[in-house]
């Protein structure tokens, strides 16, 4: 009996000068390879087995001059071995980040068709990202996420932990009238909520329906008006479908974002100045002290980063000087300023936080970095550019 693991080798060992000389270079480097795996312990997969039957015989009359037995062999096929079996690993379940929050994790043996069906997930699951190779997928834990992700993978036959079925099967029983009937804002009397609200707003704050709509988002209730679009700014952002707002600085300006969210009571503000675009900073810096001033805003405001003392980056920090944006990070701050991606330690230890934050000409959108996971916390997050946010735009792509 001829085994055509057998001939490869002999092939390879005998005739290696030979065979590089008529080959082609791609055909000898697999077969090269092939003759390595036939001769180590773990042997070849059944593809490996068919890729190398394929390039035998389209090269048969090329080889055939050095084996007189190939012609047989590739008659009828023998293999000295058990071809090495690989594990199939299709795994959906829970697992934690880095900062060691839940994460939905999908794993699996390389396969081109589940990795191109989960590419294309990317589009409806949020922050589906690849860890390893394509071979690993995080996502959030969220119940949309749970729900796409199951519906689409257990198709592909994949082990689903039963914390997620029971999540699953959770979110599906539930009637989504009955739950929106629960959050609606006029059927909520939980003790602890009103006063939340009170002590956001205060007790003698005027409530109109754009700062009701406003908050939906940060209490987590729904209203009875269907959100649209306004007619103006502060409509438009209090109307937002997530807490991320892009406004276009082509057609608003800053000082009427600024007056937007005074109207909607989103002070104190964290402004987020971009790092990437190094020449805006001082024309930026100006932007903003003007708005700030036609909305009657002249202290307590902190500029809590200096530039290197080049030529613009002196102007920058003497206009902080002048304008006396030096102001101590405590709770009666209006308005504090950072670098995207350079938080200040101090910003963890005090009592203040932000009830909006503005980013910059922000290209690449507030999204990765210390900064970005500080303002993830906060339910308005104004991005004010010329363009959307890269990222928003890959997302609609």
């Amino acid at each position: 009996m001829i085994y055509i693991d057998t001939i490869l080798t002999t092939l390879i060992n005998q005739h290696y000068q030979k065979l590089a000389s008529i080959l082609p270079t791609k055909d000898f480097n697999v077969l090269k390879s092939l003759a390595n795996s036939v001769s180590g312990h773990f042997f070849i997969t059944e593809n490996q087995s068919r890729l190398l039957l394929k390039i035998l015989r389209e090269n048969q009359r090329s080889i055939g001059e050095f084996s007189e037995e190939l012609s047989e062999a590739l008659t009828e096929v023998h293999w000295s071995k058990e071809f090495r079996q690989i594990e199939q690993v299709r795994k959906f379940f829970i697992t934690k980040n880095e900062d060691h929050e839940p994460v939905l994790n999908i794993e699996f043996t390389f396969n081109s068709e589940i990795r191109k069906i989960i590419t294309n997930l990317t589009k409806t699951v949020e922050n589906l990202a690849m860890v390893n190779n394509g071979k690993n997928y995080t996502a959030e834990f969220t119940e949309k996420n749970i729900v796409a992700l199951v519906e689409d993978l257990t198709p592909l036959n994949f082990n689903i932990d039963p914390v997620i079925k029971n999540h699953y099967e959770t979110i599906k029983s539930w009637s989504k009238g009955e739950v929106e009937s629960q959050f609606l804002l006029t059927n909520i009397e939980h003790k602890n909520f009103q006063k939340a609200i009170t002590d956001d707003l205060g007790i003698e704050t005027s409530i109109d329906q754009n700062i009701i709509n406003d908050r939906s988002m940060r209490y987590q209730y729904l209203t009875e008006n269907l959100k649209i679009s306004g007619e103006n700014l502060t409509q438009n952002i209090a109307n937002r479908s997530k807490p991320r707002y892009w406004v276009d600085k082509t057609q608003h300006t800053m000082t009427e974002i600024v007056a937007s969210l005074i109207e909607l009571k989103r002070l104190p503000i964290l402004v987020v100045f971009d790092t990437i675009i190094n020449n805006k900073y001082l024309e930026n810096l100006k932007i903003l002290s003007k708005s700030l001033e036609d909305n009657g805003i002249f202290d307590h405001i902190g500029i809590y980063f200096r530039l290197p003392n080049d030529v613009h980056g002196k102007q920058f920090n003497q206009f902080i000087a002048e304008k006396k944006y030096n102001y101590n990070l405590d709770e009666s701050t209006s308005v504090a300023c950072v670098q995207s991606g350079k938080l200040p330690k101090f910003f963890l230890k005090t009592a203040w936080k932000p009830m909006s934050v503005i980013a910059l000409d922000s290209r690449m959108g507030l999204r990765h970095g210390k900064t970005a996971v500080y303002s993830n916390y906060c339910d308005l997050i104004v991005e004010w550019s010329d363009e959307p946010p890269l990222a928003d735009i890959r997302i609609k792509g």
